[in-house]
């Protein structure tokens, strides 16, 4: 059987979509032998996440000290089992077939990346105006639209192989833009494919992380740390194999 692991960040405060959340998994049909499960992370320890979780052995939660997302995606994953890892954060929705999909360019990639929808407070939807064609991705492209400032995906929409995945040492402890970090690392290894079809619906409102003013006084610097640790790791020659 096959399973891919799910793997959610949430804090105290900004768990009031996880329902929504666990619903549009629920509602995932998945290839033949495959199952789903949820890592749910809290960023701190005040067990209030965990308790909004629905009684379901598919869902593992946990909590512990904060360290803001990328740490705790990280300690999300070292908790999953499954032979491929995909993101989903705490406020977002899959849509139908997002997991399948994955689950098949997984089946020939190391790593693929969805299209994604605006979801706005008033229910309309809204599509990426700069989306990849469907398909095998050039070398590098990720890294240089991302040096000019123009990345053209929603890297929360990463999934991979776990195996990958933990050897590039998961998502960076960085104060945000994480999935960036782990995106741009995935890229330096391994070929990657892009699903012109989208897979989730990323919620927009006034409590998200990138909403607060402050998130973006370190914007610089964390662009420059997933730039350097790409730019590193391709230097070293390795290919994911």
């Amino acid at each position: 059987m096959g399973l891919i692991s799910v793997v959610t960040p949430v804090v105290s405060g900004g768990h009031r979509y996880l329902r929504e959340a666990y619903d549009s998994l629920v509602q995932q049909e998945l290839p033949s032998g495959w199952e789903w499960e949820w890592c749910v992370q809290e960023d701190g320890d005040s067990g209030v996440p965990g308790r909004e979780l629905p009684e379901d052995p598919r869902v593992l939660s946990g909590m512990g000290l904060a360290g803001r997302a990328g740490v705790a995606r990280t300690m999300g994953l070292s908790r999953a089992s499954g032979e491929v890892v995909r993101c989903l954060d705490a406020d977002d929705v899959l849509l139908p077939g997002a997991l399948a999909r994955d689950i098949e360019r997984l089946q020939r990639v190391a790593w693929c990346v969805s299209a994604g929808l605006d979801l706005h407070p008033d229910g309309s939807t809204s599509a990426g105006p700069y989306d990849p064609a469907d398909g095998a991705l050039a070398d590098g492209r990720f890294f240089e639209e991302q040096a000019r400032g123009q990345l053209s995906v929603l890297a929360a929409n990463f999934a991979g192989h776990t195996g990958l995945v933990r050897a590039l040492g998961g998502w960076p402890a960085l104060t945000g833009q994480e999935t960036i970090g782990l995106l741009l690392a995935a890229e330096a290894v391994a070929t990657g494919e892009f699903i012109a079809q989208p897979s989730m619906l990323y919620r927009q409102h006034p409590a998200q992380t990138t909403a607060a003013e402050n998130y973006w006084d370190e914007h610089d610097i964390r662009v420059e740390a997933v730039l350097g640790r790409a730019r590193d790791i391709r230097a070293q020659g390795w290919r994911w194999v």
